[in-house]
């Protein structure tokens, strides 16, 4: 369950895609004359670069080459400092890998991207300087073409940093709308990936003019710098007050489609937005001051200090009931003890191997033990973006259900950008070791890219009469029953439930296959309610995937079940896939189904499908309308325009996206297009 630095950093390049210095497209704007020519006493040099007078010829067709493939330097530079906004960079080929441009007079580096091609826009926003670096690596030969650099006018319009690089994928892929009408020199007419802001790159004090238009309103460079870079801390940008940052916060993370399409969580339009920065200062424990900031109706938008959560820092809600003199009982521990599992286990002579286990799933597992999830109230956003922090064995509820307490509705709630840790599998648990639960009537809620891995129950669970939740691009690991919907048949408020379950990732890992493929199931098991499931991945299931019960309804369509090859248990590839294909849906005639387009595969341990094996999913029972009906046209045209077909790029496009630490999906206006994240290479499907 490690997540490496290497595997860190490089959500951290891919988060930066999108920073307040990154490459965007400016239409029909007056550039100039290139000052790269023209400017006082203009020039040339560079460090590993031969002939650097041919990067501000005009010419195309001349280029610059340079000597080695790491860190080479080319740089145009002038007599006296001048103004400018705006560089065009052109490769003679597609050689360069990574990209900065830096400011040779102070050292700052002012923008760094991913590959150049032909033309590649940087908008820079108003900047001054004598000497301009281009620092390229790549592979052999690394030939620049031109630098050009133009003080442009008029009023820009900024493409999003979706637009795809113009080298990396044709012109005819790309739809329409997102490339630029004019392609003069007169104006910057490339439609450009995102550039790769490295966390140290991009100074806090920066504050360029560059903005991604969203639906929601212009996104402010400082804004993008502020939800993207993990050095940029939440009050060292422009934006200041609680609503600026708490809107940012909001405008970048995006919307939900589906039945949870009206979740805003802590965002509150009226101006009454708090922001909540967990620390590890405070004199509360992390815990504590997390159940403050989810208790209560108010409007509150919860993040954790980016310094301070830069390591992995683990949280453990059950550690509010330590103080409990049952639990200590319980236990046999002090109140330092149970806070401290590791205190535990050496005092009980457990070994480090087996502490977690034991000290969650054997000494806490008692009948009599009062710890619970903690409740979240209505108006709640807690959002993990840019921190390290993960919470072991247990999460949250949202609302209270009517067992034993009084019901507690929780409207307007996103959870995003979460890690959970399981203690192992132990299911009935006393403690009830859910990660998230969904209940009390509670409804608009938005779960959205977060990991959960080998999870004592469930990963999301849905009781209780909470209806219009949305489940997105969330990355589930080796969980037993990873969704519950209904926990009773008796529970006629559960009519009421409604779900979205779309781009997630549901994986049984090769190495625990034999333990766990066979009872892995249960997504979801419905009682009552509705749920649609659409451009989903499922790894390595091959049994009941849906249970529904008294009346429930599912659409499911357009989703891929892939079955690494190796645990073939049948000599015909064929009798075996039809084996699968028959228990994977073989428990709903307690309800209705409707199943479309859903395809099953064998493939490699990367989830590469052998295209002979693919089979159609063709159970159905009863009749079910199409639940996207139900959703506004806003969502509906979200989900018609990136609407997966089952196949290749559905499972590889999930794989990069899925999870805490998956590249920036569509929901928000930051994500690149699907060819620019299927371009960035395959992610294993496996990976956790």
């Amino acid at each position: 369950m490690k997540i490496t630095t290497t595997r860190r950093l490089g959500h951290y390049l891919a988060l930066g895609a999108a920073s307040s210095l990154f490459a965007c497209a400016v239409n029909a704007q007056t550039l100039g004359s290139n000052l790269a020519v023209t400017g006082p006493s203009a020039g040339a040099d560079g460090s590993g670069f031969s002939d650097t007078k041919l990067v501000r010829d005009a010419n195309t067709a001349t280029y610059t080459q340079a000597s080695g493939t790491s860190n080479q330097r080319v740089s145009v530079k002038w007599g006296s400092a001048i103004n400018f906004n705006t560089v065009i960079l052109r490769e003679s080929g597609s050689t360069v890998t990574n990209w900065q441009l830096v400011n040779n007079d102070t050292g700052a580096v002012l923008a760094t991207g991913t590959g150049i091609g032909a033309a590649r826009t940087v908008n820079l926003g108003n900047v001054s300087m004598k000497k301009l670096n281009l620092v390229v690596s790549g592979s052999s030969p690394l030939r620049m073409a031109e630098i050009e650099v133009y003080n442009a006018t008029g009023t820009a319009s900024s493409v999003p940093a979706s637009s795809v690089a113009p080298s990396s994928v044709p012109a005819s892929s790309v739809a329409p709308s997102s490339i630029p009408s004019s392609s003069s020199r007169s104006s910057i007419a490339s439609s450009i990936a995102p550039s790769s802001v490295a966390p140290s790159s991009v100074p806090a004090s920066s504050k360029s003019s560059s903005s991604v238009g969203s639906s929601s309103g212009t996104i402010s460079a400082a804004c993008i710098q502020l939800a993207t870079n993990p050095s940029v801390n939440w009050r060292d940008t422009a934006l200041q007050t609680d609503q600026e940052i708490v809107e940012c916060l909001s405008k970048t993370l995006g919307k939900p489609v589906g039945y949870g399409e009206n979740a805003k969580g802590g965002f509150d339009p009226n101006g009454n937005s708090k922001l909540t920065v967990i620390t590890k200062n405070s004199s509360k424990s992390v815990e504590q001051q997390l159940l403050e900031a989810i208790s209560g109706e108010a409007h509150n938008w919860i993040v954790f200090d980016k310094i301070q959560f830069a390591q992995p820092h683990e949280i453990g809600m059950y550690r509010l009931g330590c103080s409990n003199p049952t639990v200590q009982s319980i236990l046999g521990a002090t109140e330092a003890e149970c806070v401290n599992y590791t205190q535990w286990c050496a005092k009980n002579g457990v070994s480090s191997a087996n502490c977690v286990t034991q000290f969650f799933n054997s000494a806490m597992n008692k009948s009599n033990n009062p710890i619970r999830n903690p409740v979240i109230g209505s108006n709640k956003t807690i959002d993990g973006r840019g921190s390290e922090a993960y919470f072991l064995f247990s999460g949250f509820a949202i609302g209270k259900d009517s067992t034993g307490t009084p019901t507690q509705t929780a409207n307007s709630v996103i959870l995003t950008h979460l890690n959970f840790k399981g203690a192992g599998h132990t299911e009935d648990h006393y403690c009830d070791p859910d990660m998230i639960r969904s209940t009390g009537a509670s409804k608009d809620i938005w779960i959205h890219k977060n990991t959960f891995d080998t999870t004592g129950d469930s990963a999301f669970d849905v009781k209780v009469g909470a209806h219009n939740v949305t489940m997105s691009f969330n990355r589930v690991v080796n969980v037993k029953r990873a969704t519950l919907h209904g926990s009773s048949d008796s529970h006629t408020i559960d009519k009421q439930i409604t779900t979205t379950m779309h781009n997630n990732a549901f994986v049984t890992t090769d190495d625990s296959y034999m333990l766990l493929g066979n009872t892995l199931r249960r997504v979801p098991l419905l009682r009552h309610g509705k749920t649609h499931m659409f451009n989903n991945v499922f790894v390595n299931y091959r049994n009941q995937i849906l249970s529904l019960r008294v009346g429930a309804s599912a659409f499911m369509e357009d989703s891929v079940f892939v079955v690494n090859a190796i645990h073939q248990e049948k000599s015909t590839a064929q009798l075996s896939l039809a084996e699968i294909s028959a228990n994977l849906f073989k428990d709903i005639s307690g309800g209705s189904f409707r199943n479309d387009r859903n395809l099953l595969w064998f493939g490699d341990a990367a989830c590469n499908l052998t295209a002979s094996t693919q089979t159609a999913l063709t159970a159905t029972n009863g009749t079910v309308a199409d639940l996207s009906a139900n959703y506004s046209s806003a969502s509906r045209a979200t989900i018609n325009s990136w609407r997966f077909a089952a196949g290749q790029d559905l499972v590889d496009y999930v794989s990069a996206t899925a999870g805490k630490y998956g590249q920036i999906p569509y929901n928000s206006p930051l994500a690149g297009d699907k060819y620019y994240v299927l371009g960035l290479g395959k992610v294993p499907c496996q990976i956790r």
